[in-house]
């Protein structure tokens, strides 16, 4: 399908330009035609994918809200507590696939709402899969809402860790250890 595959890649330049150009332009600043120039693509292009820049950020984060769902559903929360590690370096492993796009959209003030929903959408996923193991609901839902506050913002502080091998393994096992260490809730 190389029509697909086109398809993607103008989409992937739309986006990387878009993020870049966040880094020192606010999104109502931005222009489509700066998106065009540095993405390498024309407006008629642009528009076939996208309505405007801001279109463009909140396709991205559906996305990646959309495929750490699915990481999170190959596991069982109390299997995560118990070992932390495949989860953990699935989604380094998702992060780093990509990890330059990572680092804009998640080191930038901008996409603090999205740090949010990703929080959001990974509390009420193990909360609503999970709350009824637990006979201290309140105690579990605070748990929960400290573990995933603290894993999100410890790998978007440390992303650029993710990209090298030696940093990443010190992340993931200070990371596993925690939570194994840490998390016990009855």
């Amino acid at each position: 399908m190389p029509e697909d595959r086109r398809i993607r890649k103008t989409q992937r330049a739309i986006i990387k330009a878009t993020v870049k150009l966040l880094d020192t332009v606010p999104i109502n600043k931005l222009t489509i035609n700066e998106i065009c120039s540095l993405a390498d693509v024309s407006r008629s292009t642009f528009y076939l994918h996208y309505y405007d820049a801001t279109d463009v950020i909140d396709q991205v984060h559906n996305e990646i809200i959309a495929s750490i769902s699915n990481v999170l559903d190959k596991f069982d929360y109390a299997t995560i507590l118990v070992n932390p590690e495949p989860f953990l370096r699935q989604i380094f492993d998702f992060v780093s696939g990509d990890l330059e796009l990572y680092v804009s959209l998640l080191q930038n003030n901008f996409h603090s709402d999205f740090r949010r929903r990703l929080k959001g959408m990974l509390e009420n996923k193990i909360l609503h899969e999970n709350s009824y193991r637990y006979r201290d609901r309140t105690m579990f839902e605070y748990s929960v809402c400290f573990l995933i506050s603290g894993l999100v913002e410890t790998i978007c502080d440390n992303l650029q860790d993710i990209g090298n091998p030696s940093k990443r393994e010190l992340l993931l096992r200070s990371l596993t250890t925690h939570i194994k260490s840490g998390f016990n809730v009855k």
